[in-house]
């Protein structure tokens, strides 16, 4: 698996747009967002929110958007975890 991370919003969009995802998060949590329409991601009840939002919680929480353009596979992780 090829993997790849950015925080450049215009590529996440894109990205998620082309894949069939959609900017999401935690119902009645804007902050606790999520990548809705994801099979990788859990199962879980997600409110419909716009990009704009998105990418302000995005950015507050310092996250990334790590994928795999192959699979259609991607996560959210911190900008701040280091490997061991």
């Amino acid at each position: 698996m090829t993997v790849y991370e950015t925080t450049n919003h215009e590529q996440v969009r894109m990205w998620c747009e082309a894949n069939g995802y959609w900017p999401g998060c935690l119902p009645g949590q804007p902050d606790r967002i999520r990548i809705g329409g994801s099979p990788f991601a859990e199962p879980e009840e997600l409110e419909l929110i716009d990009w704009e939002d998105w990418f302000v919680a995005f950015d507050k929480r310092q996250l990334k958007f790590v994928y795999d353009p192959t699979k259609a596979w991607c996560d959210l992780q911190s900008r701040n975890v280091r490997p061991d």
